[in-house]
């Protein structure tokens, strides 16, 4: 009689979730600088925005900001009104805004930028949010811890109605949020769907 040690329960699987979590020091920081203006006339407004986006751009050339660790949203124009009187609202003019959002990774370089933005640029200031970077190496290891309790988990269960795991059929990774404050968690996680074989 053939032995059937090595053949599937009839197709059956197991799929877990493996995840695991690490802590790490951020190595990168998001910071958003916006410049906006109103005057009575769009173009007014455009021409002064435009004007500050060009000098912001050679701020960020002479400090060494990369052009990939850049985003620019681009300038967009809308009406501005006035609706503090009890006359309801009152259009004093047009507001352009444009803005830039930047990867930084030196405290001294982000210093520079949100003082001389402010005071030279008249910008406004979003953070800076303190991350740790796509290509920090714990996200890795985290990533390969994922995965050992995947296992771990997937052979638990197997155990569990008298089976073993076979071939791995599939990895999914689901997305993840990264959270955390001065020191951030790291978390990953990994959708592993193993054969079953009987013992």
């Amino acid at each position: 009689m053939k032995s059937r040690s090595n053949s599937p329960i009839e197709g059956a699987t197991v799929t877990v979730r493996g995840e695991a979590s690490m802590r790490a020091d951020p190595d990168e920081a998001l910071l958003v600088i916006t410049l906006s203006e109103v005057e009575h006339s769009s173009g007014r407004a455009l021409a002064d925005v435009g004007r500050r986006t060009d000098a912001l751009r050679g701020l960020l050339d002479e400090v060494g900001v990369a052009t990939e660790d850049r985003s620019t949203s681009g300038v967009s124009v809308e009406e501005e009104f006035d609706t503090s009187s009890s006359g309801g609202r009152r259009l004093i003019g047009h507001r352009a805004t444009a803005g830039v959002a930047l990867r930084v990774t030196d405290s001294d370089t982000i210093s520079l930028l949100i003082t001389r933005s402010v005071e030279e640029l008249r910008a406004s200031i979003n953070g800076p949010r303190w991350v740790v970077s796509p290509a920090h190496p714990v996200r890795l290891e985290a990533a390969r811890l994922a995965a050992v309790d995947a296992r771990r988990r997937a052979e638990a269960y197997a155990s569990g109605v008298s089976a073993e795991l076979g071939a791995l059929i599939a990895l999914v990774e689901p997305e993840r949020p990264t959270a955390g404050a001065s020191q951030l968690e790291v978390t990953a996680a990994i959708d592993a769907t193993f054969e079953l074989r009987p013992r």
